[in-house]
């Protein structure tokens, strides 16, 4: 048998070490790869292949070319740190995080330190860099705030290492561009570089464009979503010419979250003969002009229907303009996917107003066959307090609205802050509960096991004394949840020590 190849996905490994296998799964040529490679057991867990491919890929990334740019104004020296020093209990609480012993506390973590005005270790830089490097493209601003919580020295370390200066606002990005060769890591060289300088990457994009075909020109459409505003409409309005129409669906969803005027009205007017008072929709445009005009922006992409695509790119507060019904009435006549859409549109375009408007409407009104995965998108947009505000309505509506496969449980487990101390006591009295129903197969086991899991991060210390009460039994037990009951009381102890002063 010839050997599997090497997957080329080092970023996607940092990536889903960062997230969490159960929010980025593996691809599954990487187990077959490790498997022909006999590199690990068969029926290793998905931590174990990501620990043993990241180690085998890492020497071989560190032979792939490296794009050329670097700082501008290099400094042979870390200037002074400006604060004081970490407490040994909190240095050593990040030793314990970023060696793997606790890895889903970092962000936690890392807002302590910040609020502490303090900085991570120097030694533990090595192991904090590379995880703030792969949510670059997945989470600019936690990235930043992975690198200021590096000090002074992790500001001037990352500079001498080509994969981490991309986290610095002054790295030359110009060489980097267009030395690289592979249009999704030009596209991403183009999205951090729009974020300190819209202009420039705009720029150095149209020089490059008339070369590209035109499935490298969709790809690197998406280095421009970042940092979108009226100075930007020409060019977009230029690109609207190619033939192949996955370019101009790209460029079409471009110009509608950089609010273009022509391309508003355009889509407004098509929405409006597709929709009726009552918030129905219509599959297709009642004449050959406005067909012409839909396919001038790329029209649908089979098996997407025509309302789907309005959905999906229209921004979502213009549907309650067309209809003159209130949002919350104008979903509740969406089909699963339709929803779906019109959640992803929310996500797009990240209106504070309608995101809260939204999570309320899924949390209350829980519609069936919502997908859970975009739902935690959207619910992971909202501030904490308005989270928290949501939860507290819910329970004080519905106190049995947490039950096993609830989308408000599911969605509590999507976010990534931890929750108020009624709704960590409502969900953990859910979950207890849930190892005495007679209907749990091994299926249902799972997926419970899965959701203690996701909920042992999520917990508020301050119940502490009650979780232990709680749990002393579950604890007691010899399978798979007496385990998750123990790493939950370990975790949440360690977290209310990290967080004493």
């Amino acid at each position: 048998m010839s050997a599997v190849p090497a997957p080329p996905q080092y970023t996607d490994l940092l990536r889903a070490l960062t997230l969490g296998t159960a929010r980025r799964e593996l691809a599954p040529q990487i187990g077959e790869w490790l498997d022909s490679l006999a590199a690990i057991d068969p029926t290793a867990d998905q931590a174990e292949q990501l620990l043993a491919a990241l180690g085998l890929t890492e020497r071989l990334h560190r032979l792939q070319p490296r794009p050329t740019g670097a700082t501008k104004t290099p400094h042979p020296t870390p200037a002074a740190e400006t604060r004081t020093p970490p407490s040994p209990r909190l240095a050593r609480g990040l030793q314990l995080i970023l060696e793997g012993t606790y890895p889903d506390l970092l962000d936690e973590a890392i807002d302590l330190v910040l609020a502490r005005q303090t900085y991570v270790p120097s030694t533990l830089l090595p192991a904090l860099h590379p995880r703030a490097a792969a949510l670059l493209n997945d989470d600019y601003p936690r990235a930043q705030r992975y690198l200021e919580a590096s000090g002074e020295r992790g500001k001037w370390l990352a500079g001498q290492h080509p994969d981490w200066a991309l986290l610095l606002p002054d790295y030359d990005y110009a060489p980097a561009y267009h030395h690289e060769t592979q249009p999704a890591r030009k596209a991403s060289i183009l999205a951090n570089w729009r974020r300190v300088d819209p202009a420039a990457a705009r720029e150095a994009l149209a020089g490059t464009w008339p070369g590209q075909n035109a499935r490298n020109q969709e790809v690197l459409l998406a280095g421009l979503r970042v940092g979108l505003s009226a100075a930007d409409w020409s060019w977009l309005r230029d690109a609207l010419t190619p033939k192949r129409k996955g370019v101009r669906r790209a460029v079409t969803e471009l110009l509608l979250l950089a609010r273009e005027p022509t391309a508003l009205a355009d889509f407004a007017l098509l929405a409006s003969v597709i929709v009726t008072e009552r918030g129905a929709l219509n599959l297709s445009l009642p004449t050959d002009e406005l067909k012409d005009l839909f396919a001038t922006y790329g029209g649908t992409k089979a098996p997407e229907a025509l309302p789907h695509r309005l959905l999906r790119i229209l921004p979502p507060r213009s549907w309650s303009e067309l209809t003159a019904l209130p949002l919350p009435a104008f979903w509740l006549g969406r089909t699963p996917l339709e929803l779906r859409d019109a959640a992803r549109a929310i996500v797009s375009f990240r209106d504070p107003d309608t995101v809260r408007e939204f999570a309320r409407f899924l949390v209350l009104e829980q519609p069936a066959g919502f997908p859970t995965e975009v739902g935690g998108e959207v619910i992971r947009l909202l501030p904490r307090a308005d989270f928290d505000a949501l939860y507290e309505e819910l329970l004080s509506k519905f106190p049995n609205a947490l039950q096993l496969r609830s989308l408000p449980r599911l969605l509590a487990l999507s976010r990534d802050t931890p929750w108020s101390e009624r709704l960590s006591k409502a969900m953990l009295l859910q979950l207890i509960d849930g190892l005495h129903s007679r209907q749990l197969d091994y299926s249902a086991q799972r997926e419970l096991a899965q959701q203690w899991k996701w909920a042992i991060p999520l917990v508020d210390t301050a119940i502490f004394p009650w979780l232990r009460q709680q749990l002393h039994a579950t604890t007691e037990r010899y399978d798979a949840f007496g385990k998750l009951a123990t790493e939950m009381l370990q975790t949440t102890a360690f977290r209310r020590e990290l967080q004493r002063e």
